[in-house]
């Protein structure tokens, strides 16, 4: 948008300046000539009174040299008395004219202009004065006062540029961050906010997105309430179902029963935890924080197993677009696999860092690592000796968050577990 507007200023200001520079140059062009044509007649009109009052040849001549068309033998005389006076011309019909009907004239020649005034100089006796106007002294400093023009017209454009400019960043800045404000909030920033600026409509837009952010944290506070009231609202009639389900004198459609309830059971817990998600994601978190927390946490469990535990901390913060709640559940199925599935006293490493815009989390231990069919891309399947429950949701989560699950062999020899997630942009605290 602020190249376009620029592209329209640039094209507005340059036709007015065309308008005003095109006319002002060929007025400029014509002024040179008229004034070159009005020094030839002033020049001729000085000559004037020595043809009338007769004087001699000599006299004539002095006044011709005291002009400077004479001077630079631009000026010829033809006399009543058959003098020619000045350099030798070709007798032009203006020249035969004025010396037979005494009609003067101004016209164009071959390379210029030529000014012929008739002069009655004795009773039926006419005399011509015939001055020359080259076509170099009708375009005299014309190419200088062009230029002149060209660069006042093109430091008026790069004015109207610059204010152009100006006007349009007043438009575009304010456009720009309401759409960054309206990406931040697409992330799950409900708390950002901009600060109306610019045009009296993008003022509105802005104060209007400003109270869309509060109205959408209002509506998400609400269904959360109602995916907490519709938890307890299930699970309430699924467990008296089950007590009752002890009053069956049947017990292998008792037992069929109980199975039916836990598969309803499950279905209704999927269901719940589907759509607490689903209003949870893009939510913001710093993994480095939740990395360390859940370090300390499983220290405790580590030392009383004799199990070498060690936090390898990268680049902080680590701002990911993951529920914290979700993304610490996945650190806890990776770190609960190593308990599980390794041996008291082998080694545990936890980390994060940072590498080409995403984070890395990974859990790796010494055990003896994945078996060698273990086929990664297998949903629900255990690794048997070592890391692999709990790949689903970790997987899952990358997918999400819009990175991968890399799966493979550790610095000390067992399996790694490795979370590779896209950094999103800081956002301050308000």
């Amino acid at each position: 948008m602020r190249r376009r507007l620029i592209l329209v200023f640039l094209a507005t200001s340059s036709l007015v300046a065309l308008a005003f520079v095109v006319p002002l140059a060929a007025l400029v062009q014509r002024t040179v000539a008229d004034q070159a044509i009005d020094a030839a007649r002033a020049d001729a009109a000085t000559v004037v009174p020595s043809l009338v009052s007769g004087n001699t040849r000599d006299e004539i001549e002095g006044s011709l040299l005291l002009t400077a068309s004479g001077q630079e033998g631009r000026m010829s005389i033809l006399t009543s008395q058959g003098w020619r006076i000045g350099p030798e011309i070709v007798t032009s019909p203006r020249v035969e004219q004025a010396l037979a009907s005494g009609v003067s004239d101004i016209g164009e020649i071959d390379d210029g202009v030529e000014v012929v005034s008739a002069v009655a100089s004795g009773p039926d006796e006419l005399s011509v004065i015939r001055v020359f106007v080259p076509r170099s002294m009708m375009w005299n400093g014309v190419p200088r006062a062009w230029a002149i023009l060209a660069a006042i017209g093109t430091f008026l454009i790069a004015i109207s540029v610059v204010v152009a400019d100006l006007l349009a960043r007043s438009v575009v800045k304010p456009t720009q961050d309401l759409a960054a404000a309206a990406h931040r909030l697409g992330l799950g920033d409900l708390e950002t906010r901009v600060e109306p600026s610019g045009p009296d409509e993008l003022v509105e837009l802005g104060e209007v997105f400003n109270n869309l952010g509060g109205q959408v944290s209002t509506m998400l506070d609400r269904e959360r309430e109602m995916v907490a009231d519709l938890s307890h609202r299930l699970r309430t009639p699924l467990t008296k179902l089950r007590l009752r389900i002890d009053h069956v004198g049947d017990p292998e459609l008792a037992a069929d029963l109980k199975s039916d309830v836990d598969d309803i059971t499950t279905v209704v817990t999927n269901v719940i935890r589907e759509a607490r998600g689903a209003m949870n994601r893009n939510r913001r978190c710093n993994a480095a924080e939740i990395v360390t927390e859940r370090a300390r946490f499983w220290a405790a469990l580590a030392e009383d197993q004799q199990r070498p535990l060690r936090l390898v901390e990268g680049a902080s913060p680590l701002p990911l677009a993951v529920d914290p709640t979700e993304l610490a559940a996945v650190i806890d199925n990776l770190v609960d696999n190593v308990f599980v599935h390794t041996e008291e006293g082998c080694a545990l490493i936890i980390g994060f860092d940072q590498s080409n815009g995403a984070a890395r989390i990974w859990v790796a231990d010494g055990g003896p690592g994945f078996p060698a069919d273990f086929d990664a891309t297998q949903r629900g399947r255990s690794g048997g000796n070592s890391t692999g429950l709990g790949l689903d949701i970790a997987r899952q989560l990358a997918d999400e968050a819009g990175g991968r699950l890399e799966i493979g062999s550790g610095d000390v020899g067992g399996a790694q577990v490795t979370l590779v997630l896209p950094l999103v942009p800081l956002v301050a605290d308000r």
